[in-house]
């Protein structure tokens, strides 16, 4: 499952670097890492090749105590790595994608391992949690297909494993089910409270799952990605969940949860009295065309219809929020109508749709976040409304179709690399408004009204 994320890696990547190119980080063989506060080292990138690798002690006399977000991500060379004892800390994504590691060598004094942090590594078997780790993010072994279990090295006070799956013990939460657990069939422990977001991952062989009186507490979709599961089980005595029609419902959230699979149906009806769409709920249903929602619904959240198979969607004018990464990577989605009370567009919220034509503004549009429309490259014209104030960073970036986009007067930002990539670009403006100034700044053709200008010369 691609997260955050649902969730960009490739953006990602390119932002990652972007920060390096500007930040004063310093180098060490095929290292470069930051200095911190108390003379200790963060690794921040690693750009080497090797197959087996041994991450060092020290560089440049100074002790690594910490593994910086997305440091080795998408390394597809590295098949092992041992990580230093005075490691600490370990950051969200810092080995995900790396399709080929098989084995890590965690420090027995690390005290944090932040989310996602072997996301995608498909070929991860071996992996052992020291007993002193007091911290563990959203499930770190999301997508590790080959990870069958879950194991400590000694008794740890503050998670535990049973049958391989990883437990918190302060908040009897489920954290994390293997991907390549082989069980199809699985009934959550009757003291669990709470599932974690991601807790089941991508697990290819559940086909049926038991929800106990117990559970409370589901932080967005913990089931997506299951090709398998069909069947989710409901206690008689629990009160706050219910299945509809083949979705999860949290009844007393008004929240759809989870949509499972089984269903060759192109089409899905949200239950009326809805008010949120959950995060992932319905994430990478290809088969889904068309989602009807009611007009109930308020929220929708982060990566909600993420890698669907939509094709078009009407989003009701009752719905004030759109999560990051709500469509994005939907290749199917073309046109959109957004809600009149929409006043902000989330972080790549339909980035990577690349057939998607049209999309109506609202007027009382305030912002685009930052990547939102993102290789978006069947858009051709925009118009954005006269109230939007902020373009973030990225926003249209690679949306090579564009070729014209009328700017509002009030427009106070436009954030960095916003149209990078579009070769054949012409701005609508106003003079002496601050979309002239970054038209004349970024070499952007632009039309003022009546007149054309390029270069300085009239056309």
């Amino acid at each position: 499952m691609k997260r955050l994320h649902v969730f960009v890696l490739l953006l990602l990547t390119f932002l990652l670097m972007y920060q390096i190119g500007l930040a004063d980080n310093l180098t060490f063989e095929d290292y470069l890492y930051t200095v911190l506060e108390n003379d200790k080292i963060e690794i921040v990138r690693y750009t080497g090749e090797a197959e087996s690798l041994i991450i060092p002690k020290t560089m440049d006399g100074y002790d690594v105590i910490s593994i910086g977000t997305n440091a080795f991500s998408r390394n597809e060379t590295l098949k092992e790595v041992v990580i230093p004892e005075a490691v600490t800390a370990i950051g969200n994504y810092a080995f995900a994608e790396c399709t080929n590691i098989q084995s890590v060598s965690l420090p027995e004094g690390l005290g944090s391992l932040g989310d996602l942090v072997f996301q995608g590594d498909v070929k991860l078997q071996n992996i052992i949690l020291p007993d002193g780790i007091v911290h563990i993010g959203i499930n770190p072994f999301d997508r590790c297909d080959s990870l069958t279990e879950i194991v400590f090295s000694g008794d740890n006070p503050y998670y535990f494993t049973e049958e391989g799956v990883l437990f918190d013990r302060r908040n009897t939460t489920l954290t994390a089910y293997p991907a390549g657990k082989t069980d199809t069939e699985y009934v959550i422990p009757e003291w669990v409270t709470e599932i974690a977001l991601a807790a089941f991952s991508e697990n290819n062989y559940l086909k049926e799952i038991t929800i106990q009186d117990a559970v409370a507490v589901m932080n967005g979709n913990p089931f997506c990605g299951c090709l398998s599961l069909t069947k989710i089980n409901i206690s008689l005595f629990n009160r706050m969940f219910e299945m509809h029609s083949g979705a999860l419902y949290n009844t007393h959230e008004l929240e759809l949860i989870a949509y499972l699979w089984g269903s060759d149906a192109d089409s899905y009806t949200v239950q009326r009295g809805t008010r949120s769409i959950g995060q992932e709920s319905f994430y990478k249903h290809a088969e889904l065309k068309k989602i009807n929602l009611p007009q109930t619904v308020v929220t929708i959240k982060d990566a909600a219809f993420a890698e669907s198979g939509l094709t078009s969607i009407n989003i009701p004018d009752s719905v004030i929020s759109l999560g990051n990464n709500t469509f994005s990577g939907c290749p199917d989605l073309k046109n959109v109508t957004l809600p009149s009370g929409l006043t902000w567009l989330g972080r790549y919220v339909f980035s990577e749709c690349t057939a998607l034509k049209s999309i109506s503004y609202p007027k009382g549009l305030d912002s685009i976040g930052e990547g939102a429309f993102y290789q978006c490259t069947s858009l051709s014209e925009l118009k954005f409304p006269e109230n939007l104030h902020f373009i973030g960073d990225f926003a249209f970036m690679e949306c090579s179709g564009l070729t014209s986009v009328e700017f509002p007067d009030q427009l106070y930002s436009i954030g960095r690399g916003a149209f990078y990539g579009i070769e054949d670009l012409t701005a609508i403006l106003t003079p002496g408004t601050l979309a002239e100034d970054w038209a004349i700044q970024n070499e952007i053709r632009y039309k003022r009204k009546n007149v054309t200008y390029m270069d300085d010369t009239f056309i």
